[in-house]
Parts: structure tokens; C-alpha cells; sequence
């Protein structure tokens, strides 16, 4: 077992079923703790996952789940021993993307909170049915007020952009290529960004990767846990 467990954070409108392929895959090489930050802002949901996490843990986060992460990493506590983060980017909210989260929230608040849960999920995985089901059902699941503030945490999200370069801890960063969501480039632009960072990138697939492909996830993820725990330990000072 490695020295520090895995907190998970999910994405937009989804719970720890997200999470759960991956973690069958890699329950056996470390604890692994899914944690559902809450509040209407980034920093507040990255503030309530640092209050439930160990004291020192390996952060895994997706999309939304990403900007978190990111956050919590930025916070350079010394708590974050390595960083994964999965289809998600370091920029503020494009302006199309703003007026999509205020059309959703929108619509939820009108009381069309499930014609606004399918309008999202639509987009994460158009060609995997099963995962777009999945993706609605989690979000109906957390319900509307927590759907829409974790819209109104994403349209308002800080640009970050200026600031990754100071994330000193190992990164692991997965896209996919066929992500509509969070495109390509922007994972490519954190990787060249952030100082000790590997890129992994997915062919075929969406926005949500650990629904869509958990046997390569969880791979990338077991070899680089492996890798930066091993590191970790032969850096550690003996007492």
C-alpha cells in the first residue's frame, strides 16, 4: 500500500459513481476517499475538501472536480503530496460557456430543473449512452440547489492560467481527444505550464474519462501513484 491515501473530486452535477470505476481498479494499492466539496464558489468547495481530507494526501480532480484541485493545490499547504487532473483546465469560464451555465441555472430555478440536467449531461459523452444516463442521474440525484451552485462555482471560476507554474508537487494531467467540453489544448497548455507534469491523452474519448475508459485511467493513474510515491520516499529525510 502507498503512504498517503487518493481524494477524489468529482465533477459538475456527479457523485462518487464517477469515481467508482476507477476506484475498483485501484482500491488495492491505496485508500481511496471521494469527497463532494460544497458551496458556490471554487474556493469554497476547495476550502470544505481540505477540512474533510486526511493531512496529507495524493488530490485527484475532474472538470469542476479540476478547478478544486487546482485551487487546493495553489493553497500550497503541504498536504497535496501529487496532483492528477482529468478533462479540466486552468481558464475563467469562456463567455459562452457563462451564458450556458446561466441558461441552465435558469432553467432549473423556473422549476425545468430536469430539462436543464439533460441539456448538460447531453454534452459529456454524445456517443456512450450509458454514460450520459449515468451523468443525468447523478445529477438529478444531487438535486437543483446543489446543481445550481456548482454552476454559479464554475461560470464565476478565477483564471489560473498565471499562477500554475508555482505547483510544486508531481502533476498528472488526462484529456481526450474527443472531449467537447474541455478541448485538447487546454490540457496541453497546463502541461506545458506546470513544472513537473506528465500528459496522457485519451483517444475516443469524452469529457468524463473514468466512465468512458476506467481500465486506461486507472492504469495512467496506479503507474504515476507508484512512480511519485516511490520518489517521495527516497526524498523523505530518515529521522
Amino acid at each position: 500500500m502507498l503512504r498517503y491515501p487518493l481524494v477524489l473530486v468529482p465533477a459538475l452535477g456527479c457523485d462518487a459513481r464517477l469515481w467508482q470505476p476507477v476506484i475498483n481498479r485501484v482500491h488495492d494499492l491505496l485508500e481511496c476517499v471521494v469527497v463532494q466539496g460544497s458551496g458556490d464558489s471554487i474556493e469554497s468547495m476547495a476550502d470544505d475538501v481540505l477540512a474533510q481530507a486526511p493531512d496529507r494526501f495524493y488530490l485527484a480532480g475532474i472538470s469542476m472536480g479540476g478547478y478544486v484541485s487546482l485551487d487546493i493545490a495553489l493553497k500550497a499547504s503541504g498536504r497535496v503530496a501529487g496532483l492528477a487532473l482529468l478533462n479540466t483546465s486552468a481558464i475563467a469560464a469562456p463567455t459562452d460557456r457563462r451564458q450556458s451555465s446561466i441558461s441552465v441555472i435558469e432553467l432549473a430555478e423556473s422549476g425545468r430543473f430536469s430539462e436543464a440536467v439533460d441539456r448538460v449531461s447531453g454534452a459529456v459523452a454524445p456517443a456512450r449512452p450509458d454514460v450520459t444516463a449515468l451523468a443525468a442521474a447523478m445529477a438529478r440525484d444531487l438535486g437543483a440547489e446543489v446543481f445550481t451552485a456548482q454552476q454559479l462555482a464554475v461560470l464565476d471560476r478565477r483564471d489560473r492560467t498565471s499562477e500554475i507554474a508555482k505547483i510544486e508537487v508531481p502533476t498528472l494531467i488526462v484529456a481526450g481527444d474527443a472531449d467537447a467540453i474541455t478541448p485538447l489544448r487546454l490540457s496541453e497548455e497546463m502541461a506545458s505550464s506546470i513544472p513537473d507534469t506528465e500528459l496522457h491523452v485519451l483517444e475516443g474519448i469524452g469529457h468524463l474519462s473514468p466512465l468512458e475508459d476506467p481500465d486506461t485511467v486507472a492504469s495512467r493513474l496506479r503507474d504515476w501513484l507508484v512512480r511519485v510515491d516511490g520518489q517521495a520516499q527516497r526524498t523523505t529525510p530518515t529521522p
